[in-house]
Parts: structure tokens; sequence; C-alpha cells
């Protein structure tokens, strides 16, 4: 079994992602606007072009992929490592994917959101337990 105490913090990184999705979502859905503490950018990323690829939205994306962590690192916590390098494969594209979106963020929209750069850095901090195990 993997390290106790690191897979306790990837279980609460993927709670942590899946309110921060689930947060967007639920805005989203209901058409309210974002409360951005920084700048008021929010809107503007969530509304670009970017926010969307083959037509499912980043933070529908980000959600399944909370939950699938969630998942993983519950196998990993009761059962064995089996799925250790599934978890660092899943971490890495989700990593590089966040990155791609803060560059987006930073060169082509030129505005942030506090919730996207959460998630970015929650999935940097994923990335970093599940090469700690």
């Amino acid at each position: 079994m993997a390290q106790l105490e690191f897979v306790v913090s990837l279980i609460v990184l993927a709670i942590l992602g899946i309110f921060d999705s689930g947060y967007l979502i639920k805005k989203r859905v209901k058409k309210q606007p974002l409360s951005c503490p920084i700048n008021g950018g929010c809107e503007k990323v969530v509304e670009s072009r970017w926010n969307a690829i083959f037509f499912i939205k980043n933070d529908v994306l980000g959600l399944f992929y909370y939950i699938l962590i969630l998942f993983l690192a519950l196998y990993l916590f009761f059962a064995s490592d089996r799925f250790l390098f599934l978890t660092q494969i899943f971490s890495g594209i989700s990593l590089l994917f966040s990155l791609v979106l803060v560059f987006i963020q930073a060169k082509i929209i030129r505005e942030y959101c506090f919730y996207c750069l959460i998630s970015a850095l929650i999935n940097l901090l994923i990335f970093v337990n599940v090469f700690v195990l």
C-alpha cells in the first residue's frame, strides 16, 4: 500500500478539485456571474472560446478528472499500488493541460480566472504528490 499521508493528501486535493469544478459548473448552469476575487477576469476566461475541448467544457473535464483521481486514490488507500502508474499518467496529462490553459490566460486572453488558477495549482500538487508516493 502507498504511504498513507500521501494518499490522504491526494484524496483531499481531489475533493478540493471537485468543489472548485463543481462551483464553476453550478454558476454556469444557473447563468450566475462568478465572484472573482482577482481583478474580475473570471467571466472573460470562462466565456472564452478556450473553455471547451471537443465541445466539452473545461469545468466538466476537470470534474471528471478529479472524480477519477479520487477513485484512484481510494483504490491506492484500500487495495494496492497497482494503479499508481495510471494515476501518474493522468496527473501528468492534466498538469500539461493546466499549464497550456494558464499560458492562454496570460498571453492570449490577458485575464486570469481565480478558480482556473486554483485548479491548476491543485493539478500541480496532485502531480507532485503522485510522484512522491
